[in-house]
């Protein structure tokens, strides 16, 4: 395969991406355990952790798995774009460094402010926080991972302009443009809402973090405006980056390229900017205080949101096809030798199918009459989780799969638990959002440690089957996959190169004998996601017409 025997990781990428994988699995690890002793206490069938641990368990997890395990994926995913990829080295790695280690610094503050009993959530709500004496913690080290993040931000862009020899030429800015590999344009033109993001990030936070030591004021409302716009970017540029590992993915394990023009796919991703920032405002739905007219805005805006990522949806999957014509199978004799025994594309394709079912999930909710009513309940980790968990962590870890043994040039220890541990997680993250989504219809609050001594029967029911045992296997599913990287790194068997590293993971793509191939069922994705969004709300609507919701 032309992009995998291409690879050459240097000294100086080894080591810091190395780096980068240590401090990011260590924060999940964490994240993870935090999560454990979330269902301890929220599972009705075991309950046997206090309140307390609950709600600073559902801080330490919000917020060392959502913003700082996924701000370590998408800062390496720059690295990898900006030197693997295109075979340069960094602009300065002493930069690269620097940034690593003050998001180190962030997630070591951040995790101190947790374990003093900072219960505030990702959120760190204003005034809500005065409350807790660590909440300064919280607050500065957002600040400090926003700026070592804008460190690594302008290593990549200062590297990338680099790469362009004539810069006054537009001709040659052009030539650059056609040249990157779709991945590495994907993390360009992510800068578009990263770096306004990170600015909004810093300028929010640090006043806030004043405002937690007493030397600035803050006003509440604004406070909430800012954050969700912040939020919002936070939880897109996973998105983007997801979508460009899917791309490097594809081509590793199935040697499938796109039947598109490569300038179609890279264009796509500067929809992320165009649609991203101005849909923030279905995220204020439930807010009393927003017009109407504001709110129903919001319900059309967030239309477009997931646009971009269903239209790279289609090229994916029309790559796999095609690539399985090329060998001269039909659709469905294509679809069974597609390698599903390798970990990484058992990622890859586990990662699509629950991204999917978690965004019908969110259009299902994100609108102006069902959100109010919902947005408080359990539906939402419902649907976040086959999102973030799912889509946005089991691909990533499908690109660990690759990268941890050629970094360290071992081969992947326990490949057959590996085999199976990307499709556990995901049908256990479906089921935590089926029972899940239930729960929530059924008018579960979302945010309290106990469904309550006076709540109907069926809510431990639902609560049991989504935690109990969704959430549970998951979480088995995750310490495998933690527990398999440790192994690799210190008993995989040592090769010498990134490429014999990787061999025998899977099986290998059948010969091409064909020159062309063409796609049917790049039209799937689309259909089933449009017909998806309209049964589930459909059936929304009548669930709650038949019942009283329960609100908190």
């Amino acid at each position: 395969m032309d992009l995998l025997e291409s690879i050459e990781i240097e000294a100086d990428d080894r080591r810091l991406l190395g780096a980068f994988a240590v401090v990011g699995l260590a924060t999940m690890s964490v994240g993870g355990l935090f999560a454990l002793l979330m269902k301890l206490v929220r599972t009705p069938a075991l309950s046997i952790l206090p309140a307390e641990t609950y709600y600073q368990a559902l801080t330490g997890h919000g917020i060392l798995m959502f913003i700082f395990w996924m701000g370590f994926v998408q800062t390496a995913f720059l690295v990898v774009a900006g030197s693997v990829l295109i075979r340069r080295r960094l602009w300065s790695y002493r930069l690269a460094w620097a940034g690593l280690g003050a998001m180190t610094l962030a997630a070591a503050l951040a995790l101190a402010g947790v374990l003093q009993g900072t219960n505030i959530t990702y959120h760190a709500a204003i005034p809500l926080a005065a409350q807790y004496p660590g909440a300064w913690m919280i607050f500065l080290s957002f600040v400090i991972l926003a700026a070592g993040m804008l460190l690594i931000v302008l290593d990549f862009a200062l590297t990338v302009l680099g790469a362009v020899e004539r810069k006054g030429d537009l001709d040659a800015w052009a030539a650059l443009f056609r040249s990157l590999p779709v991945a590495s344009f994907a993390a360009l033109a992510g800068l578009f809402i990263a770096v306004p993001g990170l600015f909004a990030a810093l300028r929010m936070f640090g006043l806030a973090w004043l405002w937690s030591i007493g030397r600035a004021t803050v006003d509440p409302g604004m406070y909430r405006m800012d954050w969700h716009i912040v939020f919002h970017i936070y939880h897109y540029v996973p998105a983007l980056t997801l979508v460009g590992v899917a791309y490097v993915l594809v081509e590793l394990t199935a040697d499938a390229r796109s039947v598109y023009a490569k300038p179609l796919a890279k264009s796509l991703f500067l929809l992320y900017p165009v649609f991203v920032p101005p849909t923030f405002v279905y995220h204020l739905l439930a807010d009393p205080s927003l017009p109407q007219q504001v709110k129903l805005a919001g319900t059309v805006l967030s239309l477009l949101v997931g646009v971009p990522t269903v239209l790279h949806t289609f090229i994916i999957v029309g790559m796999l096809e095609a690539r399985m014509r090329q060998a001269g199978f039909d659709a469905a004799a294509g679809l069974r030798r597609l390698p599903w025994g390798n970990p990484a594309f058992g990622s890859l394709a586990v990662g699509l199918v629950t991204l999917f079912v978690g965004g019908l999930m969110a259009y299902a909710l994100i609108q102006e009459q069902l959100a109010p009513m919902l947005h408080n309940t359990f539906l939402v980790p419902a649907y976040v989780h086959p999102i973030a968990a799912g889509g946005a962590n089991i691909t990533y870890m499908g690109a660990l799969y690759y990268g941890i043994p050629m970094l360290l040039r071992r081969r992947l220890w326990g490949l057959r638990l590996a085999r199976w541990q990307p499709y556990v997680m995901g049908a256990a993250l479906i089921w935590m959002a089926i029972f899940g989504a239930a729960a929530g219809l059924a008018g579960v609050p979302r945010r309290y440690a106990s469904v309550g001594l006076d709540a109907p029967a069926a809510w431990a029911t639902w609560m049991n089957l989504a935690l109990g045992v969704g959430a549970m296997v998951a979480i088995g599913a995750g310490i495998v996959f933690v527990g398999t990287m440790l192994m690799t790194a210190v008993a995989g068997e040592k090769v010498a190169s990134p490429q014999a590293a990787v061999a025998g993971m899977g099986p290998l793509p059948p010969p091409v004998v064909r020159s062309s191939g063409w796609t049917l069922l790049a039209l799937v994705p689309g259909t089933v996601f449009v017909v998806g969004v309209v049964v589930l709300t459909v059936l929304a609507f009548q669930r709650l017409w038949g019942m009283p919701v329960q609100l908190p």
